[in-house]
């Protein structure tokens, strides 16, 4: 697949590049409302399921409802991105958003709502989200020549960090001004202009994509490349088990409570710390344009963020552990960064969807494993004990992959997709 035209006056060193292009300027545009509508849903169904429960434990089951689709239904959503058209698949997704935000407004509206209806409608929705991801990722590298890649993956992120703030925010504001029902239906609102801009994107010609055999070969094909890859391997193997052992936010409430004695809004000013750190982090990105060693940055990201744990970990003071949590997120998001320019540079187009299944079944998947393993570390040593351990493993294997595997941190920019070899 060629480059889209390159534009003189689109140097891969302005902040905002990538949006010069117009089809990554519509992608942008309707992944911010998806990912918005997305943290609005969620935030929704939260408020919901304890409005009419008033139980802890239905709240980790809607956690759970979300999670397992993740597992269930990736594989397969992957492949679908690698047999469709991805902006077609994109549009059905969007539509199914749709259709079980309006089916929760309607049953919310007329009394009948109960709350399995809100877990299965989780549980639908993060099925429907596992097969959009791929497909919307994978058209990225389409929309933009490669040496914009680092700066369209920083701008992604952006609207990551950006709906973590504005979702939230939405949803509580129509809950407060509205009902819970017409707040759904509000909610199914936002994905019509993500719809129209997927619509309007010029999907790359279909003939430089070389379709997927259907089969059971071609449905673990984003694995075997993420066996095979060195360099991309490392990266997902390093996020998941960092990320899992160092699961810092089901523990925040914690140490709000417990160890800063804090009331909510304070708790409320730890928990946003991550968004406004990984705000930052994107913007540095941006700021430094198309940086030649990704790998070396990842692994520095990497070790910021055990260093910062493990400082967290052992802070008396609040607003240290403010500034810290903060670190964790720019931290993260530097790494996050660097690591899906890397899937994009080193991931053939017809292998893409998959791998990016792939990608956020490893990447969401650390969070699901990660709550479990801190939730069962904190009963036994405490939470500053937890962190501390999962700072102690994030240092450790962020410095053995420094030492033992050179590809990575040697790994730049320049890297070419005709050097991937996959069986």
């Amino acid at each position: 697949m060629k480059d889209p035209v390159e534009n003189p006056d689109a140097s891969p060193s302005v902040p905002w590049a990538s949006l010069r292009y117009r089809d990554f300027r519509l992608l942008f545009i309707g992944s911010f409302f998806i990912t918005t509508a997305q943290q609005m849903r969620q935030t929704q169904n939260l408020y919901q399921v304890y409005e009419l429960s008033g139980s802890a434990f239905l709240l980790g089951m809607t956690g759970l409802a979300q999670a397992v689709p993740l597992f269930v239904v990736g594989l397969f959503g992957g492949t679908l991105a690698d047999l469709m058209d991805r902006r077609t698949l994109s549009c059905l997704t969007m539509l199914g958003n749709f259709l079980v935000a309006v089916s929760l407004g309607v049953l919310t509206l007329t009394g009948l709502i109960q709350v399995w209806h809100i877990l299965v409608a989780t549980a639908l929705t993060s099925g429907l989200n596992i097969i959009l991801y791929p497909a919307r990722m994978a058209m990225i590298s389409g929309l933009v020549p490669r040496s914009h890649l680092t700066n369209a993956a920083a701008l992604n992120s952006s609207i990551a960090q950006g709906a973590h703030f504005i979702g939230p925010m939405f949803a509580g504001v129509a809950l407060a001004a509205a009902s819970a029902g017409n707040a759904y239906l509000l909610n199914a609102l936002a994905y019509a202009p993500a719809g129209l801009a997927f619509m309007l994107i010029k999907s790359p010609a279909e003939s430089d994509r070389v379709k997927v055999a259907r089969s059971l070969r071609g449905l673990l094909d984003g694995m075997r490349f993420l066996w095979l890859q060195r360099i991309v391997f490392a990266l997902v193997l390093m996020d998941f088990v960092i990320m899992s052992v160092g699961y810092y936010r089901p523990l925040l409430p914690v140490f709000a409570k417990d160890i800063f004695h804090v009331g909510p809004a304070a708790f409320g000013m730890l928990a946003s710390a991550p968004a406004i750190g990984g705000t930052l982090g994107t913007i540095a990105v941006l700021i430094m344009g198309n940086v030649r060693r990704k790998g070396l940055l990842a692994l520095w990201a990497f070790l910021m963020f055990s260093l910062c744990l493990g400082a967290f970990a052992l802070t008396p003071s609040f607003w240290v552990a403010v500034a810290l949590v903060a670190g964790l997120g720019l931290t993260n998001s530097l790494q996050a960064v660097m690591r899906q320019t890397s899937f994009h540079l080193l991931t053939p187009d017809h292998l893409r969807g998959r791998a990016f299944s792939v990608f956020n079944m490893f990447s969401q998947g650390a969070n699901a494993v990660g709550a479990m393993i801190v939730g069962f570390l904190a009963s036994l040593v405490g939470a500053p004990g937890t962190l501390l351990t999962g700072s102690a493993l994030g240092l450790a294997l962020t410095l053995t992959m420094w030492a033992l595997w050179p590809e990575v941190r040697e790994f730049e920019a320049a890297t070419a997709l005709d050097k991937i070899k996959v069986a």
